[in-house]
């Protein structure tokens, strides 16, 4: 019951997402709301990932159904206290998911499925590409460059030969 509220939390707050990517930009209390639902989630993945750590565990551990749960009770990690970590863990990121749901009405973030095209994403990059076939005058540079690619054959070494100028040259 627990992970389906967890579910449905995270899928209205994914539906907003975009919207409050997007405004982040001039918005410093949306860019903290952001790092807290970043901070969450990251939280959300490792509980998720000791689940499966201990889901993994559990299947790795041999022999017979009762020398298992013997073994698993006595052992430092002990079921009934795992489940009941796990439990608090769930509700504490499903409270801090459940605030951090309510402030989505604070910023009056949309539901948005693309992105919304503003003037600061819409300018165009001036082209420096020349547009001419032939350059005059890089005949030596571009020798120079053809030997220093074509003289390392070695597999082992990577080289990396850094090229320096106006785009299109």
């Amino acid at each position: 019951d627990d992970l389906d509220d967890l579910k449905s939390t995270v899928s209205t707050i994914k539906a907003v997402l975009l919207d409050a990517e997007e405004r982040s930009v001039t918005s410093h209390r949306l860019k903290d709301w952001l790092e807290k639902l970043k901070d969450v989630l990251y939280d959300a993945d490792d509980l998720l990932d000791d689940f499966s750590t201990e889901a993994l565990r559990k299947d790795l551990l041999g022999g017979s159904k009762l020398t298992k749960e013997v073994r698993l009770f006595f052992s430092s990690s002990n079921q009934f206290a795992y489940s009941l970590k796990m439990g608090r863990q769930i509700k504490a990121i499903k409270a801090r998911l459940t605030l951090i749901r309510s402030e989505t009405k604070m910023f009056n973030l949309v539901e948005r499925d693309r992105p919304m095209e503003t003037s600061f994403m819409t300018k165009k990059r001036h082209q420096t590409h020349s547009f001419k076939d032939n350059i005059i005058g890089r005949d030596d540079d571009k020798a120079a460059l053809l030997k220093l690619m074509l003289e390392f054959e070695s597999e082992e070494n990577v080289y990396i030969i850094p090229i320096v100028g106006l785009g299109g040259l």
